[in-house]
């Protein structure tokens, strides 16, 4: 705590945290036009170390869709209440430490689960001219409901019109920092053609457009690259021959629903002579 909890005082406490891959889709195939539905198993308990004298537990899902959840704890339908898009479990009164309590839920959600299985980054700094170097090498896996049957490209044209909503990838967005240059897309094919660069004095937004829309189960692996001006990243440490170099650990695609990183391999790229 900042301070100490005096006796009998209070203290009001926020903590967030994130599961990694703790999705699965149910069915696991899907027709390319239907919806996915998506299985998350959790406690209805708060994972507490300490003895609880009174706790809830609320679940907000992206739509109010939600064909399947467990109806209650311990018998008690009541204690599940759901709302619209919202489900409630509790309140729970004089929880003992540790207990737990597997609750299943079955929700729609219709969006790619983006996950990247291998990520190279690399970063090579350069006093001759004083450029900084950016090259991300991807392999990114979508683990959302794989197909039933083969792809129909004359279909998937007609769904963009009729239902947008998908589980394939079909772009990905990367903010790259104010004043990025010169950006590349490519594959293992080639150079991939379908990408915008947006910039001006407060965005540097890269737009990639995958050479195919990427299902469940399918992998894309591609790489970017990007200068910029090293001073922006580099700076003199005072009456020394240091430097400090200030750059993003991770960087990469802004996704609204989100990319999970499996294996990250950052290398700094030092000139001749530098250490």
């Amino acid at each position: 705590m900042p301070q100490p909890l005096a006796p009998k005082g209070k203290q009001t406490i926020r903590i967030s945290y994130s599961f990694l891959s703790s999705l699965r889709p149910l069915p696991a195939a899907v027709a390319q036009q239907d919806p996915q539905f998506l299985v998350y198993e959790f406690s209805a308990y708060w994972p507490s170390a300490y003895a609880t004298t009174h706790q809830e537990t609320e679940i907000k899902f992206p739509g109010a869709n939600v064909p399947e959840y467990t109806a209650g704890v311990g018998g008690n339908e009541e204690s599940a209440k759901k709302a619209g898009s919202k489900l409630t479990y509790g309140p729970y009164k004089n929880v003992a430490a540790g207990t737990t309590q597997t609750v299943r839920v079955r929700y729609e959600h219709t969006q790619p689960l983006i996950h990247v299985s291998r990520l190279e980054r690399d970063i090579e700094v350069s006093h001759w001219g004083g450029n900084i170097a950016f090259e991300e090498r991807y392999t990114i896996v979508n683990k959302a409901a794989n197909l039933s049957s083969q792809f129909n490209r004359v279909e998937w044209a007609h769904q963009q019109y009729r239902t947008p909503e998908t589980t394939a990838i079909k772009a990905l967005h990367i903010p790259l920092r104010v004043g990025s240059l010169t950006p590349y897309y490519t594959d293992v094919i080639g150079n991939i053609s379908t990408s915008r660069f947006r910039s001006n004095k407060r965005e540097a937004n890269l737009e990639l457009k995958p050479r195919y829309p990427v299902f469940g189960g399918w992998n894309y692996p591609f790489r970017i690259g990007w200068d910029a001006n090293l001073a922006t990243f580099l700076r003199t440490v005072k009456a020394s021959d240091s430097y400090v170099l200030n750059v993003p650990f991770l960087e990469g695609p802004k996704q609204h629903e989100g990319i999970t990183y499996e294996f990250v391999e950052l290398r700094v790229i030092l000139p001749e002579g530098a250490t």
